[in-house]
């Protein structure tokens, strides 16, 4: 199935979506036309909706007004299907438990549905741990048959039950956690890692055409195993690794001793490219900067002026306590943590609905003024402003999630000019520039 969009240049005027391989490719305007029925050619006539969905028999067309700070509609959600774990990572950010509450059955269809007919590209299930929802094949299934591509967040724990059906599934994408060597990982998620080795040949073995890609959440542990990934990844059959840096943002607080410095970061992408040159294996990651021709990139996002949270994705999230849908930009922003003061959490939120109105998800998405901390570009350091790589679209400036110092918040006044004011004097963590100008100490 084929899925046509228009949009502000800024994430490509017009894009083809496969939503059987999940992949994104750049069309020019004679391309996009071509999928377009002549009668509604008029692209620049008012548009008497948001959204307008075109189905032919070749596309499905999305069009209507085009936005320079955001998609019309998220491009990929990560969807927090559950809260329940069979794991306690001590950095996770999501904090999830095992006795934590799963989103009703009905509510995620709903979901479902209304996402695919208004344009969504991508979800990611994701958690806790997704495949521990009691209707999660069904869940996956409804996503795509209302052509969703579906990709799946998960710590490659799985009971044999769960292997089965998911060698069955076709056109996946499935996301596992492994962070580092054997006895690295095992550290982290004790004694698992030969059990997620195997259940992953098993899948590869069982589905050769199944996508999977290892991420690893790098520390000072694991920093100098790069090449020890890249051949994990060879072994199970996976096509890429993503290295994400250990956020602040964790269950325990201990865990930020295992946070790399700029330094620490820059050397391991010089080990993944090195990797990349004897293994052929694929990586992605954080930054990209000089490195930019060498890291693979998303298959979804853009992110050229900005990360892509608040503008081309989003967090839909649970919280039983109200019965709503919560709606964020960034996993690792305050907005996560359900029980975390109402006060901080509440510049990060997009905003929340009841779980029986879906359909108020858009006026949300569509409101600037709901995503100030992701949409506005001026907020960047003036480093970051005066960089090349920033204007060169090689970086996308300073996170304006990790660089925060919360405890320096006086939550009794303004939140939003306390914030902004921290991301105006701060630079992004893992800055590059800071490592050529001898800078190496974490910010």
């Amino acid at each position: 199935m084929l899925r046509v969009y228009q949009e502000h240049p800024e994430f490509d005027a017009y894009t083809l979506f496969d939503t059987r391989t999940g992949r994104l490719t750049t069309i020019d305007e004679k391309a996009f036309l071509h999928y377009l029925p002549s009668r509604y050619r008029h692209l620049n006539r008012p548009a008497s909706q948001p959204i307008m969905r075109i189905d032919t028999d070749h596309a499905t067309v999305f069009t209507g007004p085009t936005y320079e700070t955001h998609t019309r509609f998220p491009r990929r959600i990560y969807f927090q299907i559950t809260r329940k774990c069979n794991l306690c990572c001590p950095y996770c950010f999501i904090k999830a438990s095992r006795d934590a509450p799963h989103v009703p059955t009905s509510a995620i269809m709903d979901v479902a549905t209304y996402f695919g007919q208004n344009g969504l590209m991508e979800v990611r299930l994701t958690g806790g741990e997704p495949t521990i929802h009691p209707d999660f094949f069904a869940i996956v299934q409804k996503f795509q048959e209302q052509g969703v591509y579906v990709s799946i967040a998960t710590n490659g724990v799985l009971d044999q039950q769960t292997l089965e059906k998911l060698a069955e599934l076709d056109n996946i994408w499935l996301i596992c956690s492994v962070d580092g060597n054997k006895e690295v990982h095992n550290k982290y998620r004790p004694n698992t890692f030969d059990r997620i080795m195997n259940n992953l040949r098993y899948l590869k073995d069982k589905n050769p055409s199944l996508r999977i890609r290892l991420t690893t959440v790098l520390t000072r542990e694991n920093r100098k195993q790069m090449y020890d990934l890249g051949k994990i990844c060879q072994s199970v059959g996976a096509e890429s690794i993503t290295v994400i840096p250990l956020r602040p943002q964790v269950r325990d607080d201990a865990a930020k001793e295992l946070m790399v410095t700029a330094g620490e970061f820059k050397q391991v992408i010089e080990d993944l490219v090195e990797a990349k040159q004897k293994l052929g294996i694929r990586f992605t990651t954080t930054i990209e900067t000089e490195y930019a021709d060498k890291i693979y990139k998303d298959p979804v996002f853009r992110k050229r002026s900005s990360c892509a949270a608040g503008r081309e994705g989003t967090n839909l999230d649970y919280d039983p306590r109200t019965n709503h849908f919560i709606v964020y930009g960034c996993s690792y922003s305050p907005a996560t943590d359900l029980y975390a003061d109402e006060r901080i959490r509440k510049p990060f939120l997009g905003g929340s609905f009841p779980i029986d109105h879906v359909e108020d998800f858009l006026p949300i998405w569509l409101d600037d003024s709901a995503w100030t901390l992701f949409r506005d570009l001026s907020l960047k350091a003036d480093d970051c402003l005066q960089c090349y790589y920033y204007h060169s679209h090689y970086c996308v400036g300073s996170c304006p999630i990790q660089n925060l110092d919360y405890s320096k918040i006086n939550v009794n006044e303004d939140m939003l000019i306390q914030l902004k004011h921290q991301i105006l004097k701060t630079t992004e963590w893992y800055c590059y520039k800071k490592v050529l100008n001898g800078i190496h100490a974490r910010t």
